[in-house]
Parts: structure tokens; C-alpha cells; sequence
């Protein structure tokens, strides 16, 4: 007999799926910053865990981009060179340009409708100085353009960076006012652009976003020592 809706009893996640999933928000959050070491031992204890489940987190997220391990010097979070930011750059407006077009012609009304809820719910976490969770509001609002274009491929394709871009966008807005708030302006712009059909504001106000955090990011990262 086929199961019926809602009857399916979901599988219990794993320990090592469960600290994948609290590693990478710890990451993407920047409890863990550009370049830290964050050795088994340390994590193990902070997770309360074994070691043998934080190493197989480890290389699941090395897989991702998130972590770098290094023979014999151990784990240490990502920091990305100036190439990579601009190629991780370059890649993101590529896909989200095709991404808001295929949102916009799979369900316009729906989309919008998400769209002004994140800026809405943006705009009180700024005014409540609230950085982490406007910042956490911010990546969600760039996911609904995946969540919504109804093409697995380009889904697939943007999962590839999802997590370091967000990693980065947490490391510019959630330490600078000033770009939290010209952030918050472009998002606007966006979606009234969206709204009025205006591709051209789009893509333009797309493409300046993303350039200055490109930017922004490149300036940022050359003040670290990789890996010290």
C-alpha cells in the first residue's frame, strides 16, 4: 500500500549531519572567521561531540569550499584569494540574473510577494541594530530567486556557492553600517524594479550590489594572512 501524505516518518539525522549543518551556519554567521584554525579537538568540544563526527563534517564542507584542510597544519576556514572572489562574483550575477527572470515568469505575484516580506523583515532587523539576523534575512532574500525560477539545474548550480557567498556577506555587512544600509536601498530598488517590469534598473542595481562587495570583500581580505 502506498504511503499517504504525511504518513512517511522521516530518518533521524545523523551526528555527523547535524554538525555539517551547525558548522556551516557557525561559519556563514562568522563565529568562525576568515582563515581560523578550527582543529578537531576545539570543535569537538564545543559541539560535545566525538571527534570522528567532526572530522567527516570537516571534509563534507571542504567539499563545499567552506574549510581548507592542510596536511599535517590541520582545518582552518576558507579565505578566498582575490581571483576567487571575483570568479565567485562574476558567477553569482550570471546566475541571478537568469534565476529573477525565471522566478518573475514562473509566478511574478508569489515571488514579489516573498520578496517585499524579506525586505520588510530586513528593515526591522536594521533598525533593531540586529546585524547577524539581517544579514541572515539578506541571504535569504538572494535564495528566493533560486527558491522560486522552478529550474533545478540552475538550483543545483548556485548551491555550488551558496555557502561562501554567504560567508562573505556576513563578513562585510554585519561589521559595516554604511554598507548594511546601501544594501538595504539596492534590495529596495530591486524588487520596485522587478515590480515595474524595469530589467534595466534591475540588472543595473544587480550589478552594482555585487560589485561592491566584490570590492569590498577583495579590500577586506588582502588586510589578512592567509592561513597564518
Amino acid at each position: 500500500m502506498p504511503a499517504r501524505p504525511g504518513m512517511q516518518i522521516e530518518t533521524p539525522k545523523t551526528l555527523t549531519e547535524i554538525v555539517v549543518e551547525r558548522l556551516r551556519q557557525a561559519i556563514i554567521d562568522g563565529h568562525f572567521v576568515f582563515g581560523e584554525n578550527i582543529s578537531e579537538d576545539k570543535l569537538a568540544t564545543v559541539f560535545g561531540v566525538s571527534r570522528s563526527p567532526v572530522r567527516d563534517a570537516l571534509n563534507a564542507l571542504q567539499f563545499t569550499g567552506l574549510v581548507t584542510i592542510i596536511p599535517k597544519r590541520g582545518s582552518f576556514v576558507f579565505v578566498p584569494t582575490a581571483e576567487e572572489v571575483g570568479e565567485i562574483c562574476d558567477y553569482r550575477l550570471m546566475l541571478e540574473r537568469e534565476a529573477l527572470r525565471l522566478s518573475m515568469d514562473a509566478n511574478r505575484e508569489g515571488f514579489l510577494a516573498a520578496l517585499d516580506d524579506a525586505v520588510e523583515r530586513m528593515r526591522e532587523r536594521m533598525l533593531a541594530g540586529d546585524e547577524i539576523g539581517y544579514v541572515r534575512i539578506d541571504t535569504e532574500f538572494h535564495n528566493l530567486f533560486f527558491d522560486h525560477c522552478g529550474n533545478s539545474l540552475v538550483q543545483n548550480a548556485f548551491h555550488l556557492v551558496e555557502a561562501r557567498i554567504a560567508t562573505i556577506r556576513t563578513a562585510l555587512n554585519a561589521r559595516f553600517k554604511q554598507r548594511r544600509e546601501d544594501s538595504f536601498d539596492q534590495h529596495v530598488a530591486i524588487v520596485e524594479g522587478l515590480r515595474q517590469g524595469d530589467w534595466e534598473t534591475v540588472h543595473d542595481v544587480l550589478g552594482k550590489h555585487i560589485t561592491s562587495i566584490r570590492a569590498d570583500a577583495i579590500d577586506e581580505l588582502s588586510r589578512l594572512d592567509p592561513l597564518a
